[in-house]
């Protein structure tokens, strides 16, 4: 909950380089077989989607990406469930234009974070508390619109 980029330096930013370029270009080069995985298991192997070892994939790399972050700056709460939200509200659910919109917009909100946490106050705010408190509600306002829409599934 109280992550913060206090810690991070440039060396920790070049240890976890690679892991995550290998995760993102993974993921990046799998965007348009992720669409697949939302139908129907048979459907997506008529397709020829090898679903197991897709989902597999994804999984892992995306565990790759989460635990790089997390080693250098901690567990920042929200930034999981509230970024892919606005992501798709934003640009969809193809996961060809869905990634790279998550991806910025998680980098953007990361930074107005950071210069809220560092300028607030006199000593720097961890920013946990501040995506918990502008996360928390944000999501409830996504929640409750996309019961109003009849789209949570």
């Amino acid at each position: 909950l109280l992550g913060s980029f206090a810690t991070a330096s440039w060396h920790k930013v070049l240890l976890m380089i690679l892991p995550m370029a290998v995760a993102a270009g993974v993921l990046w080069k799998l965007r348009w077989r992720i669409n697949l995985l939302a139908l129907e298991e048979r459907d997506a192997r008529s397709l020829g989607v090898p679903v197991a070892a897709l989902r597999r994939a994804v999984l892992v790399c995306c565990a790759v990406l989460v635990a790089a972050q997390v080693a250098v700056s901690g567990s920042i709460a929200w930034m999981g469930l509230v970024v892919p939200h606005l992501a798709r509200l934003l640009g969809g659910a193809d996961h060809r234009r869905l990634l790279p919109a998550a991806f910025w917009l998680g980098a953007a909100l990361r930074l107005v974070v950071d210069d809220m946490a560092r300028t607030l106050t006199q000593a720097e705010i961890p920013i946990g508390i501040i995506t918990a408190l502008l996360g928390a509600p944000l999501f409830t306002l996504l929640l409750v619109q996309s019961r109003r829409r009849n789209t949570l599934q």
